[in-house]
């Protein structure tokens, strides 16, 4: 039975779909099959692999633990998400937490559209100071579609600021300097005390180009902390499937 007490419309309809798709694929998936071991109950067990359809807020600690228990037990897992958690003009801990990166496609996202039937991998996904989050988008209609998509080539550089970008980048850099935001009211000080300017560093170190989808803070910090000789502060989202050793 597909179907549980207490879960959302679109949770019920999209286990559904994922049935319907592994099925169609001549596989026997496993609606909330119970793994004894890591006393969970994936949405769906197909073989050695789990899939989570997330459609409500998780914590990153609890997202993680399930999926190391999954690794712990050899099953390769798969975290699709719903509407709730879809890509707007920035990025949030509730999102980036679920990014994973391929060498075909960069940082990705993958999603369940139950009213359209489909999944939708947001791939090569990037993100420049003070610019809405860039991704590239490929729907697709079967688990099969979904395999072939990942082995074809997509990544590329990170994409150019165009000069109506950069221009809006720097407004919104002087205009939280000269409005003196709480942000901003500290990294002038902590430039000012250092014998710099911050809006100097700031034309020094601005970058031309997109960048990897990981900063909670302004990209520039983590320069500005460098040219100053300063420890890092928590500048990134909490990334449990991203091993940076393996990105070029």
């Amino acid at each position: 039975d597909i179907f549980s007490e207490g879960e959302t419309l679109e949770h019920l309809r999209g286990k559904k779909l994922l049935m319907t798709w592994l099925r169609k694929e001549g596989k026997n998936p496993q609606i909330e099959a119970y793994l004894t071991s890591l006393h969970q109950r994936p949405d769906i067990l197909c073989n050695n692999k789990a899939f989570e359809f997330q459609c409500s807020p998780i914590s990153v600690e609890r997202m993680s633990e399930r999926s190391k228990g999954y690794i712990s037990e050899g099953y390769d897992f798969f975290w699709f998400l719903g509407k709730r958690h879809l890509i707007k003009k920035r990025l949030t801990q509730q999102i980036a937490q679920f990014i994973r990166w391929h060498k075909n496609l960069g940082f990705y996202l993958i999603y369940i559209n139950i009213e359209q039937r489909n999944m939708e991998v947001y791939y090569h996904i990037q993100q420049a100071d003070f610019l809405p989050v860039r991704f590239y988008r490929k729907k697709v209609n079967s688990w099969k579609e979904l395999q072939d998509f990942f082995r074809q080539n997509r990544i590329k550089n990170y994409d150019l600021l165009s000069i109506s970008e950069r221009k809006r980048q720097k407004n919104c850099f002087y205009r939280n300097c000269l409005q003196s935001t709480n942000k901003f009211k500290e990294l002038q000080v902590i430039c000012y005390t250092h014998g710099y300017i911050l809006q100097e560093i700031y034309e020094e170190i601005s970058s031309e180009r997109y960048t990897y989808p990981i900063y909670k803070e302004y990209i520039f910090t983590k320069k500005m902390y460098e040219k100053l000789n300063l420890k890092d502060i928590e500048l990134y989202y909490q990334l449990p499937f991203i091993n940076f050793s393996n990105i070029d």
